[in-house]
């Protein structure tokens, strides 16, 4: 079982806990863990598809290490448009826009907001989650990880796995 699926699962878990009252800490931890499932779902699938062959998982891990939430955060931004919401240098080598599948910006869109509901849930103490809440956020993780297997091998996924590490220096063309 991958890192992913292991956090998927504990963030279930946990949004499923104390069936009467559940405890603040459970549906918090059940937020970020639903989060990190997808994040190091995508950092994965992005080193390993930059990172091929045999005998490198040093190498993917080192890789990996080189995302930043926040880089990836204003990649996913950018993706959650469309294809016709990226800048020119991308469309042109994504140049037939069927190879954008719309679940693509869902996908995208799915990480930005959960990202921004794991901070909330780890910073904002006066924030008060219910378990209707954390339920949905650990749903809209699953369907998303459910969906990026389906369109994993287009040219937009492929593009957008890139992207997440490079979004910056990419943006700057």
């Amino acid at each position: 079982m991958s890192l992913s699926s292991e956090l998927l699962a504990q963030a279930k878990h946990l949004a499923a806990k104390e069936p009467r009252r559940p405890r603040d800490a459970s549906l918090r931890r059940a937020v970020s863990a639903s989060y990190y499932a997808f994040f190091h779902l995508l950092t994965a699938e992005a080193s390993t598809f930059l990172v091929s062959g045999n005998g490198r998982g040093g190498l993917r891990s080192l890789l990996a290490r080189g995302f930043t939430h926040s880089e990836m955060s204003r990649a996913s931004k950018a993706f959650s448009s469309g294809y016709g919401g990226l800048p020119a240098h991308l469309q042109a080598v994504i140049p037939d826009p069927r190879d954008f599948p719309p679940g693509l910006s869902a996908i995208a869109r799915t990480f930005y907001q959960v990202q921004a509901e794991r901070h909330r849930a780890d910073y904002d103490l006066s924030y008060r989650l219910t378990r209707k809440e954390t339920a949905a956020i650990v749903s809209r993780v699953e369907w998303a990880l459910a969906e990026w297997r389906a369109i994993r091998g287009t040219e937009g996924a492929r593009v957008y796995l890139v992207a997440l590490l490079l979004w910056e220096r990419w943006k700057a063309r």
